[in-house]
């Protein structure tokens, strides 16, 4: 059975933390701080949602 296109892409937020944490407090490259939480919020946005699909997909 084929991934959705959406399931590929629950690791992505996890890495561009990451690498954005990273870059900022490594000072490999200026990070603005508003990309910082902006990627913090779609991983918390990705957790949030795999989470329920899961309960939803179980619990049905």
């Amino acid at each position: 059975m084929s991934k959705k296109p959406i399931e590929r892409l629950y690791g992505l937020p996890f890495v561009l933390i990451i690498a954005l944490g990273l870059a900022k407090y490594l000072d490999l490259f200026p990070v603005p701080s508003w990309l910082m939480a902006l990627a913090l919020v779609v991983g918390a946005i990705t957790f949030v949602l795999s989470a329920y699909l899961q309960k939803v997909k179980k619990g049905s």
